[in-house]
């Protein structure tokens, strides 16, 4: 398949497409045959990802890997699974490693996290030898936190993301959350405790063999909905059944003291540091609009995570349908299907602290893949 770069909706490319390294060329990158990795087994170890991020729900993971295992003799294995919410990609990078899926795609509306993610891929050698040089104190904090890149293109941008996720409070990297241990230091969590740099060296090099083996295809910078269209645009001998979406958007609550790119109109966090009223159905527009994609647009699969609220059952306009509702018009012109929407509870640890997220919590889990192989039981009820 040649690939044409065309820009999105809002006239942007992805970051890969405006300046990126070598490897992150200027075109979408092909779905070459998938190889087989150095070390197998370095796939089952309890962390992929360099980065800690709010909300992350490893748990989810066996659940999403049996729902792929059940549906495949249904629909075959999943050549392509868009991760559009990346954040800390633990999902993504699992199912990559251990074959759940032929191959994975990452995007973020987060500049800093999609470089990241760019630069771990393309140029893992040089992301770990820059973190070997960069000393973890408080000031080298203040510096990070102030820093500002040259240009989006610039390789320390990944560089502050990592040094930021691992040294503030619950891998925060936008908004008030502080040092880890304060300023005084006096706490027995030091700024540096959660730096293990050979750990994290071992992370980022899987990641970028991962890259370099085609199972992760490509890194995008972009919104969730430029993301679903363009991987329809770009992939479309994959569609409909041998792409799968994954998205993990961000809370109904709370999201703009976690997230630079969240949900309300004003563009997360800056939002409330500037004052900006995001209350009422205004601030949960973004949550409106991903539904009313997913329910009526969406040309490919999706699995759909959120931490469990009554309203996104019950209000028509989220996912109170059972059943994918697209218009004539799309159906006929880009295949929509009607496809079942299956809805589960399952229990799971979160890994926020101090935002009401700690401890056993049911989450929603909506699925679009086969109804028949969406399993029930004692972790998976129904809704």
């Amino acid at each position: 398949m040649t690939a044409v770069v065309t820009p999105s909706a809002d006239g942007s490319l992805p970051l890969s497409a405006v300046s990126a390294p070598a490897q992150i060329g200027p075109f979408p990158r092909r779905t070459e045959t998938p190889l087989e990795l150095e070390n197998p087994s370095a796939a089952r170890s309890r962390y992929l990802s360099p980065l800690r991020y709010p909300g992350a729900k490893s748990g989810l993971v066996p659940v999403i890997e049996g729902l792929l295992t059940a549906s495949r003799p249904s629909i075959g294995q999943i050549s392509l699974l868009v991760e559009p919410f990346a954040g800390g990609a633990s999902t993504a990078l699992r199912l990559a490693a251990v074959g759940a899926v032929e191959r994975v795609l990452l995007a973020d509306a987060d500049p800093l996290v999609a470089r990241f993610w760019q630069i771990a891929a393309a140029n893992s050698e040089w992301l770990i030898d820059r973190m070997y040089e960069e000393p973890v104190t408080l000031e080298r904090w203040d510096y990070w936190r102030s820093w500002r890149p040259r240009g989006e293109d610039d390789r320390d941008l990944a560089v502050k993301c990592l040094f930021l996720n691992r040294t503030t409070f619950s891998g925060i990297l936008h908004g008030r959350a502080g040092p880890i241990g304060g300023r005084k230091q006096e706490s027995r969590y030091t700024i540096d405790c959660r730096f293990n740099k050979d750990a994290l060296a071992q992370r980022i090099r899987f990641v970028g063999e991962l890259y370099s083996k085609n199972r992760i295809v490509d890194v995008w910078c972009k919104d969730w909905q430029s993301t679903l269209h363009d991987v329809a645009e770009w992939y479309p001998d994959l569609l409909p059944n041998r792409v799968l979406a994954y998205l993990d958007p961000p809370y109904l609550a709370k999201s703009e003291t976690l997230y630079s790119r969240s949900f309300d109109p004003a563009g997360g966090y800056s939002a409330a540091r500037k004052g900006i009223d995001t209350s009422g159905w205004e601030k949960g527009r973004e949550h409106y609009r991903l539904a009313e994609y997913l329910r009526r647009k969406a040309q490919y699969r999706w699995i759909l995570s959120y931490d469990r609220d009554d309203c996104l059952l019950e209000d028509p306009d989220l996912y109170a349908a059972s059943r994918m509702t697209p218009t004539p018009a799309d159906r006929e012109s880009i295949g929509v299907r009607s496809w079942y929407i299956s809805k589960r509870l399952v229990d799971l640890n979160y890994t926020v602290a101090g935002f009401g997220k700690n401890g056993r919590a049911a989450e929603l889990l909506f699925t679009t893949l086969p109804a028949r192989c969406v399993p029930l039981g004692e972790n998976m009820r129904a809704v």
